[in-house]
C-alpha cells in the first residue's frame, strides 16, 4: 500500500496545485455565465419558426398576448357561444405551433353581481375556455386558469357596451 505524505506533496507541489485551481475555477465561471445567454431555438422541418408577439414586434414576451385573441361572453354565463369557439379553434392551432408556450387563461366579468359571484363566474369562464383548448389538442399542462371577477375591466363605464367588453377570457404568456 502506498501512502502519501500530503504536506510534503503540497509544499513540492502547492504552486502547480493552486495555479490548477485558479485556472479551473476561471473556466467553470467563464462556461456558468455563458450558460445564462443561450437561446433556445425552435426549428421546423430543417428551418427556423418564425413567430410573432401581438404587438407584431415578431417577439413573443412572456406578460403578452401572443397571437391568441380575446374570448367573449354573452351575460353571466361561461357557456361558449359560436364566435367564441372559433377564435378558441384558431387559437389552439397557434398554440399547437408554439409548443414550449404556456399561458394562463384568465376569466374577467362585468360589474353587475358581488364580487364572489363574479370570481366564481371569471373562474368557470377560464375554465371553460381552458376544456375546450384542451379538447381541440392543446397539452393541459400548458394552461392555467385565474378568475379576476369585475376586478381588472377593459372599460368602467356603466353601458351595455362596456359590460361587454369586460365579460371575457384573455390569455398571458407565462412561459415560453
Amino acid at each position: 500500500m502506498m501512502m502519501i505524505d500530503c504536506r510534503r506533496y503540497t509544499m513540492k507541489n502547492g504552486k502547480k496545485l493552486f495555479i490548477y485551481s485558479l485556472v479551473s475555477l476561471f473556466v467553470i465561471s467563464i462556461g456558468l455565465s455563458f450558460q445564462g445567454c443561450s437561446k433556445k431555438q425552435v426549428k421546423k422541418d430543417g428551418e427556423e419558426e418564425t413567430t410573432t408577439g401581438g404587438d407584431g414586434t415578431g417577439k413573443i414576451e412572456i406578460g403578452d398576448s401572443g397571437g391568441l385573441k380575446i374570448v367573449y361572453f354573452d351575460f353571466d354565463t361561461f357557456n361558449l357561444a359560436e364566435e367564441a369557439r372559433t377564435i378558441l379553434k384558431d387559437n389552439a392551432e397557434w398554440l399547437k405551433s408554439h409548443k414550449s408556450i404556456k399561458v394562463q387563461v384568465e376569466g374577467h366579468c362585468d360589474g353587475r353581481g358581488t364580487q364572489e359571484y363574479n370570481l366564481a363566474l371569471g373562474q368557470k369562464r377560464s375554465e371553460s375556455v381552458r376544456k375546450y383548448l384542451v379538447d381541440l389538442g392543446v397539452g393541459a399542462k400548458r394552461l392555467s386558469t385565474i378568475s379576476y371577477g369585475e376586478e381588472k375591466p377593459l372599460n368602467s363605464e356603466e353601458t351595455e357596451e362596456a359590460w361587454a367588453k369586460n365579460r371575457r377570457a384573455q390569455f398571458v404568456i407565462t412561459d415560453k
